[in-house]
């Protein structure tokens, strides 16, 4: 088969989104992202070595998304305080995952990745770095009143994690009446730091 993209890689892990939209992290076939980029069949695994390597490359592409999310809702958000600017972080959250979710699905599916592998562990850590750093400039303008600031960052990336599956499984609107989820992940973020970081 003919290769024309003028960067395999990128090209391949373009495949790979729209397979695993198809088909899921686990339905997600070498051969079927070959045939998806118009490349051969070896092509995935000469880039990648494997179905594992592929995704966790996809799942670092991911990451490196999210984080340039929360990024961009936070300076867009032009927060006041450490309370405001860890809220912001979660509406990014939550509308990068409504917005990509294969790469959502990935990023999280440790028992189909590599997860040592260097480029994924670099790339994870720094997005967990961007909530762990507004937490703890939460903690120095005294929002944690005591609480361990791990278990506050933990806490608020299991709420919004949490909001952006339950989304993502199409109950919510059902539950909630809302059609939107930019103002539910709004609503959500604000109680989060309503109840766990007063001022």
């Amino acid at each position: 088969m003919p290769y024309h993209h003028g960067d395999l890689p990128a090209a391949l892990l373009e495949a790979v989104e729209g397979a695993v939209a198809d088909h899921g992290v686990s339905g997600l076939s070498l051969r079927d992202v070959a045939r998806r980029a118009r490349v051969s069949h070896s092509a995935p695994a000469h880039h990648f070595g494997s179905k594992a390597g592929l995704l966790t490359a996809f799942a670092a592409q991911g990451h490196r998304m999210l984080a340039d999310a929360v990024r961009s809702e936070v300076s867009a958000a032009r927060p006041a305080d450490a309370a405001a600017e860890l809220a912001a972080a979660g509406r990014g959250y939550v509308m990068f995952a409504i917005a990509h979710p294969a790469h959502f699905e990935a990023m999280f599916r440790m028992d189909a990745l590599n997860p040592a592998d260097a480029e994924f562990a670099e790339a994870s850590d720094a997005t967990y770095g961007l909530l762990t750093a507004a937490i703890e400039r939460c903690r120095a303008a005294g929002r944690l009143h005591g609480r361990p600031a791990e278990i506050v960052a933990v806490s608020a990336w299991s709420l919004m994690h949490g909001l952006a599956a339950l989304w993502l499984s199409g109950r919510l609107p059902e539950r909630t009446g809302e059609r939107d989820p930019r103002p539910l992940a709004a609503a959500v973020s604000g109680l989060f730091v309503e109840a766990v970081l007063p001022p």
